[in-house]
């Protein structure tokens, strides 16, 4: 009676799992919420095999769903009862690889090749394992194996043909895309692969005639079309070139990256006019898409091709003349070509309501910044201002332009502003550091610049500050050299660093020391007037005031305003009243 319920038990589950009746299969789960099936197949009910073989089933549908973890337990299951199967090593192998447990997966394999040392997909499953493991001298050779017992299956021929490919062993390479594209004349994409192994070796004709190959089993194909002109542009083919670029455009009209790079072609074979409708009608469609700006930001600005995207951008925005964004990124383009006037003006274009208006402003400020124009930073960052209050970028520059201008009190009064706002930028908080320095208020900035620290401990600027700034007031002095020594680390070439940790070492008494630092830094500085009036106090303390009058005289040269203090150290050494 009871084999009986069993055996009805277990019609009622298969039935279940066939019918995908998963409803009931979730009543009959264990505690830790796998599916738990055990219990239902006794061995006076069903064979292993049959219960290996459910398990295993159960697995597919799993992986059907995404559902790896069950996969993998039913797997397991599955070669509880039949552990020799070539079927659930391999499935629980591909499984383990999929979830890069290399090792795992491998030990399975291995097993399998054990008893079948000639299985194809056993050895081609080695292969891609020793790939993923990075060791391609095995996986080449697991996969040559496998390709020679069986030569019918396409993949190991792209696994080892990519593997040589990349290497850069291109006859190799050629040799096994050439018998793929023979062993499969209707497959594109081994003609595609042979033309590009052809193409990397110069082998122009025949890789143009695997790419047209390729493009005649898949006419759609883009990405042939594109290895052509490249191989066409190198030969110097005009007429090709722009032909293969309309020719994407025919089948793709929106193909931003075939109707820029054409647009760029006309004008670099001098016809220029040819490209510029493609431009306009890119500028127009770039007002609701995206990726039309971000594809020249970055295949023209980000690659400093500033002459060309500028030309682009003029070209847009005959198509969006008003367009803030396009005005933006040609102020950027503009002001990379150092063309301030012109980079300024498409900045003042940009709307208030866009996303770049923020950077617009900043920018246009720097501009008048570098030029000299401090005070009209000032206005340009205090308009901006009136128009949004809460951006907390602005008071930073604000700040520092007031900072530059010693106008210390409203510098200090604005970066506590833009603190009050967003109190957590390290900028803001470092600058205002700075700013109390300058104000004599010292302990406010140390406390400061250690804040800095607690949130960034490798932040350069303020461990050279602090450090330095330990240097100046004698206190401090072997954390002063840790805080620099920290700095020189990050920044091993950075002059003003190298001065500050002479400094420590000045102010330690250690003036060998220090000459050697010094040394360094006016070779990597050679025109800073502080670093070599600290050179000089070295020369000065080793009794060499025939080199520290040198350094003092070059530093007074570079910057006389205000040095009085250096104009006593040079008074003292010649003696004058």
């Amino acid at each position: 009676m009871i084999l009986r319920y069993k055996s009805c038990l277990l019609q009622l589950l298969c039935l279940c799992f066939l019918m995908g009746c998963q409803g009931v299969l979730d009543r009959f789960r264990d505690n830790a919420g796998h599916d738990a099936y055990v219990p239902e197949f006794p061995s006076a009910v069903a064979s292993s095999n049959a219960a290996a073989y459910y398990y295993f089933s159960l697995a597919q549908m799993k992986l059907k769903s995404g559902d790896l973890s069950e996969a993998k337990w039913y797997l397991e299951k599955a070669m509880q009862f039949d552990p020799r199967s070539v079927a659930i090593r391999m499935e629980l192998a591909n499984l383990h690889l999929l979830n890069n447990d290399t090792d795992a997966a491998l030990t399975l394999v291995q097993q399998v090749l054990i008893d079948h040392p000639d299985s194809s997909d056993a050895l081609t499953l080695a292969g891609r394992i020793y790939q993923q493991k990075k060791m391609d001298a095995e996986a080449k050779a697991f996969y040559e194996k496998a390709l020679a017992g069986n030569p019918s299956d396409p993949n190991i021929y792209i696994h080892l043909g990519r593997i040589y490919w990349n290497e850069r062993n291109l006859a190799n390479a050629e040799r096994i895309f050439r018998l793929m594209a023979k062993n499969f004349p209707g497959s594109y994409a081994a003609h595609f692969f042979n033309g590009k192994v052809l193409a990397d070796q110069g082998k122009f004709d025949e890789a143009i005639a695997a790419f047209n190959r390729s493009l005649e089993l898949e006419p759609s194909l883009e990405e042939t079309r594109f290895e052509l002109i490249d191989i066409y542009r190198k030969r110097q083919m005009n007429a090709e070139v722009v032909k293969t670029y309309e020719s994407i455009l025919d089948y793709s009209p929106d193909n931003i990256r075939a109707s820029f790079e054409l647009a760029v072609y006309f004008r670099e074979i001098g016809k220029a006019a040819n490209g510029l409708p493609l431009l306009l009608n890119l500028g127009a469609r770039s007002q609701n898409d995206n990726s039309i700006l971000s594809h020249v930001y970055e295949n023209y600005l980000e690659t400093k091709q500033y002459e060309t995207a500028a030309w682009i951008f003029e070209g847009m925005l005959k198509g969006a003349p008003g367009s803030s964004e396009l005005h933006y990124l040609a102020g950027v383009t503009y002001d990379g070509l150092n063309r301030a006037e012109k980079a300024s003006s498409h900045l003042e274009q940009v709307a208030p309501s866009s996303r770049f208006y923020a950077n617009a402003m900043i920018h246009r400020a720097v501009l008048k910044h570098d030029t000299g124009q401090v005070d009209q930073a000032i206005d340009i960052i205090r308009q901006a201002l009136k128009t949004d209050p809460e951006q907390a970028e602005y008071y930073l520059y604000l700040g520092s332009f007031y900072e530059e201008s010693k106008r210390y009190k409203e510098a200090s009064d604005i970066l506590e502003k833009g603190l009050a706002l967003d109190a957590e930028n390290v900028r803001m908080r470092f600058r205002l550091g700075v700013v109390f320095d300058k104000m004599g208020r010292r302990q406010e900035a140390i406390a400061l610049m250690e804040k800095v620290l607690l949130a960034e401990p490798d932040n350069v600027k303020a461990l050279n500050y602090l450090g330095y700034t330990y240097a100046e007031m004698g206190i401090e002095l072997d954390k002063a050299e840790a805080l620099v020594m920290r700095a020189l680390k990050l920044k091993p070439q950075d002059g003003y660093i190298t001065d500050s940790l002479a400094w420590v070492y000045f102010k330690q008494g250690k003036y060998e020391q220090a000459l050697i630092w010094l040394e360094k830094a006016v070779a990597l500085v050679p025109d800073d007037p502080v670093i070599l009036e600290h050179l000089g106090d070295v020369y000065q303390k080793l009794n060499k005031s025939d080199l520290a009058l040198k350094y003092y005289q070059r530093s007074l040269e570079i910057e006389s305003k205000d040095r009085e203090d250096l104009a006593e150290k040079i008074r003292a050494i010649t003696k004058r009243p």
